[in-house]
């Protein structure tokens, strides 16, 4: 459901100093004037009854009852979302940001991002800042939980935090290769899931090998030959719809 991310926990009193970007955000962007009301939710999940008492201040009251004010029409879908780690090599340029910003939207709970052999450009503490900022813009378009963003690890540091089922993904057929669905029989909704995805030139065959030591079950996808980015918006994509049912 849409509502509006505060950047920062509220006083003690409710009252909420807007930053020039959430100002401009709520009255030129949305449109909003003096004395809206409208639902804002912080970094604690906790949801608040927002009323904007000027341009620059809102005061708050917390709210079991979000959907009675939210910013407009959307559905109030809230879950359930399974809890998806999606385990995702350093692209190049702005590809990591589409990655992001999709896999946010879906309802990832956490990113990891991997450099891996064949990795070819590092991110930098600017891109980093970056793909912060994307995740938030993105939380506040599609009402999702903030996921956690971590890394970048190298891909052996990153095999440790990958917990529940656990996927790799690779280009090829390998020995004990599975579709997706196959993969996740018996997983419900609330199953974790994480899914390992390379870059552009794929995981090495030690990586694979790495991987599928600690319990990764190798898929194939049954589409098109994809891009590393479009490869995880599908599969974070297709695990949500085969165990949401």
């Amino acid at each position: 459901m849409r509502v509006f991310l505060l950047r920062r926990e509220a006083g003690n009193d409710g009252i909420y100093h807007l930053s020039q970007k959430e100002r401009n955000y709520l009255c030129n962007v949305l449109r909003l004037s003096i004395n809206s009301v409208f639902t804002a939710k912080d970094s604690k999940d906790r949801y608040y009854r927002a009323f904007l008492f000027d341009e620059d201040t809102l005061t708050l009251e917390e709210t079991d009852r979000p959907e009675a004010t939210l910013l407009d029409g959307l559905s109030s879908y809230q879950g359930p979302f399974v809890p998806i780690s999606a385990f995702v090599s350093v692209l190049k340029g702005r590809k990591n940001e589409m990655e992001v910003r999709a896999l946010t939207e879906i309802g990832v709970r956490r990113i990891v991002l991997m450099e891996t052999e064949f990795t070819q450009s590092p991110l930098s503490g600017h891109d980093r800042e970056r793909l912060s900022s994307i995740v938030r813009e993105a939380v506040q378009q599609s009402g999702s939980s903030e996921p956690e963003i971590i890394g970048p690890l190298p891909f052996s540091e990153a095999l440790n935090l990958a917990d529940g089922r656990m996927l790799i993904l690779h280009q090829s057929s390998l020995e004990a290769t599975k579709r997706l669905s196959q993969a996740l029989s018996g997983c419900t909704a609330a199953d974790p899931v994480s899914f390992l995805i390379g870059p552009e030139g794929g995981f090495s065959e030690k990586e694979c090998s790495m991987a599928i030591g600690k319990g990764a079950v190798p898929i194939l996808l049954s589409t098109n030959i994809l891009r590393a980015e479009t490869a995880a918006i599908y599969t974070a994509s297709a695990i949500q719809a085969l165990l949401q049912n």
